[in-house]
């Protein structure tokens, strides 16, 4: 398939981010006495300890909306919960569905913000937002998210590559069209340009048209017989 060795590095990144973050909550959350006993209870522990977190960063946005970290926390630990959750249950996509919301929500508050640390509090926060959409393979959810992606950096590569990638397990050929080009654009040495050319070399190709189903071709034999005049 197209890139393969890209789009495994591309995954690789939000599963190792994920990891990471998940790595991080327990090592900050769960207390030392969860690891003691069996896994039940070390998973039960973590759930209560996310629960908690939940109830916190609830109780702060509903006493101050405008408040993106505590958006962004609600939005981390309904991530955390979802991990926690049975693999393709309804629970797990319930969970990454408030996730999602929350996420919004502190997007749309740190639209409106000015300055580069706010910018890239904004980058990050998307980022966040496209892996939990590819986590529940929503795959047109994750390219409307990496278009705000490469209108805040569109001079990066990357975002143009990683859109493009996105847009074509979403179905979405002309924004994969589209996003690729821009991508040979910025980037037109990149190890990635003669796959990325192949693509779209294929993506634009016109199908050999099909003899029409109207023409009908007629063997010598078939052909009519001149038609006879007589003579004056």
């Amino acid at each position: 398939m197209l890139l393969d060795r890209k789009r495994v590095k591309y995954w690789q990144k939000w599963v190792f981010g994920f990891m990471a973050l998940i790595m991080a909550a327990f090592l900050v959350m769960i207390p030392v006495s969860s690891y003691t006993g069996c896994g039940g209870s070390s998973v039960s522990s973590a759930m209560e300890q996310i629960n908690t977190e939940l109830t916190k960063f609830k109780t702060q946005t509903a006493a101050d909306p405008t408040d993106v970290d505590a958006w962004l926390g609600l939005a981390e630990n309904y991530s955390l919960r979802a991990n926690q959750r049975p693999e393709g249950s309804d629970a797990q996509k319930a969970d990454w569905l408030l996730s999602i919301e929350a996420y919004k929500k502190a997007d749309a508050l740190l639209e409106d913000q000015k300055g580069a640390v706010m910018k890239q509090k904004r980058l990050d926060t998307l980022e966040q937002l496209a892996g939990v959409y590819l986590n529940m393979q929503d795959y047109a959810g994750a390219v409307g998210v990496y278009q705000d992606i490469t209108g805040l950096r569109p001079k990066d590569p990357q975002g143009f590559f990683d859109l493009a990638t996105i847009a074509i397990n979403a179905g979405d050929k002309n924004t994969a069209m589209l996003a690729f080009t821009r991508f040979l654009d910025l980037d037109p040495t990149s190890p990635d340009a003669p796959a990325v050319k192949d693509w779209l070399t294929q993506a634009t190709a016109k199908p050999t048209p099909s003899p029409s189903s109207s023409t009908v071709t007629v063997s010598p034999s078939q052909s009519p017989s001149p038609t006879s005049t007589s003579a004056p």
